[in-house]
């Protein structure tokens, strides 16, 4: 992962992390980065200065989710609502 990608609400995973984590703030400090996130699912503080070994073990979810799905499956789905009776 690149320190680029460490914007506010960029989401990274990696084994340094016991959960999902949104990025509040990443600040360089010379080699090292520091990195304030909130866990996804405990809602915890995680704020953990990260050398540039730690930074290539994250991986950081996409800016804007690609919406380059399969329709058929899509329109596969859409029927299967369509089918439920209440």
């Amino acid at each position: 992962m690149l320190i680029e990608q460490l914007k506010p609400n960029a989401i990274v995973r990696g084994p340094i992390f016991p959960e999902p984590v949104q990025v509040l703030v990443a600040i360089p400090m010379g080699t090292s980065i520091k990195l304030v996130g909130k866990g996804l699912s405990t809602n915890q503080v995680h704020e953990l200065i990260l050398n540039e070994e730690q930074l290539a073990q994250l991986d950081s979810s996409p800016e804007k989710e690609p919406f380059d799905g399969d329709p058929l499956r899509f329109r596969r789905a859409g029927s299967g609502c369509n089918l439920r009776s209440d």
